[in-house]
Order: structure tokens, then C-alpha cells, then sequence
């Protein structure tokens, strides 16, 4: 007769059924519509789980600016939280997307770099070129499972056209450590002298933090092989950089600082620095959220490099 679920009817009976008292002390029960109503109203708000914006606000107004000034991203900046145990409330990942989609921060979408990517090239089917020496396919397995220390990538990130600087960019595939070295063009001269800074930078520790290093087939690195004559090194096929994930991604986190069209004759030694300490200190989630270079100083002080 209501036109309701029978379990309806009967939660809405338990809830305004109260006991009552006739004159000779016995009792009885009845319904009364606004005790149920009041049951149900209390219910209701107790049923809310309370924001935890205020509860977490120093959390939350550390991790605004570290978006915002810092590039981190929010997952970053949780998971570090947690392990530095700074905080006496940080709140999840996803409560932080939710906090930023609903414009309680500082923060927006337009500030995530990887919340507004936008894939704005077409691809298009390419004949294969040449390989320069071994490749990729004759790579050993556990330098492709990441079960060792030691195996490089490498690639040149070019900037403005009329500009001849670049930056060779080298990581090395278990800790992710990031190098970057200001070059002054893309050619295979340009590549081994920024080779003979970085083997200057570590001295004889160089052989045993490059055991082997993968490439693209850019004509920059034909000579690859006579540059790095302690690594064996290893060509990827051509038009797959894919096959070099960890220097591809890493060489976007660069592009946050130096754009496409950069002048890398006007940029300093001290700003490319900066940019490969950022990045070597970002906390990772893939590594519990400790960064590389703490990665990489603990393997480098176990193996005595």
C-alpha cells in the first residue's frame, strides 16, 4: 500500500517503536513517526565521515607548496611524508587529487605536469635504419629484469634550433641515478668529451657504475662503443624508445625545466645541476619512496665504488 521495500517499513518501525508505560506500571510499545525521525536524523550525521582537511592541514598546506613550488607529484610527497613521519596526520593520495579537484588547495590540475598530458603527435610508419654495433636483442636478461647495479642509458636532449649546446643525459637503470652534462653539440666528438667530464667526475669508480650502456641510433653515438670502451654497449631498434624507458621519462622530468626551444648557450652549469639534484632526490614510489640517490649511495657504499 506505501509503495516501499518491505525492509523499508520495517527499519522505519524499529527505529520510531519506543517503550511506553500504561497507569498500572506495565508496558507496552508504539510507534511514534517523529522518533523515528529524530533516530534516523542522528544516524545520518554520525553516518559522515568528517573531512580530514583540518585534522591533516599542516600536511596538507606542506604538500600544496611542495606542488607548487617543488614539482613533486601528490603520490610523491604522501609517501615521503609517511616514511619521515613528520606529520601526525597525512592523508592519502587520493584524498590530496580529491582535495585539488575540489579546489580546496592552492593547487590545480593545470599545476600536475602528468595531469594535463595531451598526446598531440601523430605516429607514423618509418622505415628501419641501421644499427651501429650489438643490438638490443643480444643485451643479457638481467641487465633488461634490473636485477644488477651497473647497466647505463643514454640520449642527447636537444634545445633551441639555432643553438648548437645540448645536454647528454646518462641513468643507470637499477638506482635510476640521473647525469646530466652540458655538451656543446650532437655529434660524436660532442658525446665523448661529455663522457671524459662524467669518467672525471667519479675517477676510477667510473667502470664499475657503467658496465654496459644502451642507446637510440642517433649518428651522435656511431661511436659509442670507442667512448666507452669498459661497457659493452647495446643499440636499441630505431624508432623505439620505449626500449629505453627509464632515460625517456627521466629526460621529460628535465623538459619541467627547459622546454623545448631552450637555449642550452644561455643556460647555466649551476641551473643543470640544480635540475639533476632534483631529480635524483624525487621520492620514488617504485623504491618505497626513497629516492635515488640514497639508492645509490647505499650501493655504491656495499660495493665500495
Amino acid at each position: 500500500m506505501l509503495g516501499i521495500a518491505r525492509s523499508t517499513l520495517y527499519k522505519e518501525l524499529e527505529r520510531g517503536t519506543v517503550d511506553q508505560m500504561r497507569s498500572d506500571l506495565s508496558r507496552y510499545q508504539r510507534y511514534f513517526s517523529d522518533a523515528g525521525q529524530r533516530v534516523y536524523e542522528e544516524r545520518r550525521q554520525n553516518s559522515r565521515k568528517p573531512l580530514k582537511l583540518i585534522q591533516a592541514w599542516d600536511f596538507v598546506r606542506y604538500a600544496d607548496e611542495k606542488m607548487k613550488k617543488g614539482g613533486l607529484s601528490p603520490d610523491a610527497i604522501c609517501g615521503r611524508a609517511r616514511i619521515e613521519n613528520i606529520f601526525k596526520e597525512v592523508v592519502c593520495t587520493k584524498t590530496l587529487y580529491n582535495y585539488i579537484d575540489q579546489c580546496l588547495l592552492g593547487t590545480r590540475n593545470i599545476d600536475l605536469p602528468m595531469r594535463v598530458k595531451r598526446r598531440t603527435k601523430r605516429e607514423k610508419d618509418r622505415t628501419n635504419r641501421r644499427l651501429y654495433g650489438m643490438s638490443i636483442e643480444q643485451r643479457p636478461e638481467e641487465v633488461e629484469r634490473r636485477e644488477e647495479f651497473g647497466h647505463g642509458e643514454i640520449d642527447t636532449i636537444k634545445g633551441k634550433k639555432e643553438s648548437s649546446a645540448a645536454l647528454l643525459s646518462i641513468d643507470e637503470r637499477y638506482t635510476r641515478r640521473r647525469y646530466l652534462v652540458k655538451i656543446s653539440s650532437c655529434s660524436k666528438e660532442a658525446v665523448r668529451e661529455g663522457i671524459e667530464k662524467l669518467r672525471e667526475r667519479h675517477g676510477e669508480n667510473f667502470s664499475g657504475i657503467f658496465k654496459t650502456m644502451t642507446s637510440d641510433n642517433g649518428s651522435e653515438f656511431a661511436e659509442l662503443s670507442d667512448a666507452l670502451p669498459e661497457a659493452e654497449v647495446y643499440y636499441a631498434h630505431p624508432y623505439s624508445a620505449f626500449e629505453r624507458g627509464t632515460n625517456e621519462k627521466q629526460n621529460s622530468l628535465v623538459r619541467r625545466f627547459f622546454p623545448k626551444g631552450t637555449d642550452f648557450d644561455t643556460v647555466s652549469d649551476e641551473a643543470i645541476a640544480f635540475v639533476e639534484d632534483w631529480i635524483n632526490n624525487l621520492p620514488r614510489k617504485i623504491f618505497n619512496y626513497r629516492t635515488s640517490s640514497e639508492l645509490f649511495d647505499s650501493v655504491r657504499f656495499d660495493l665500495a665504488i
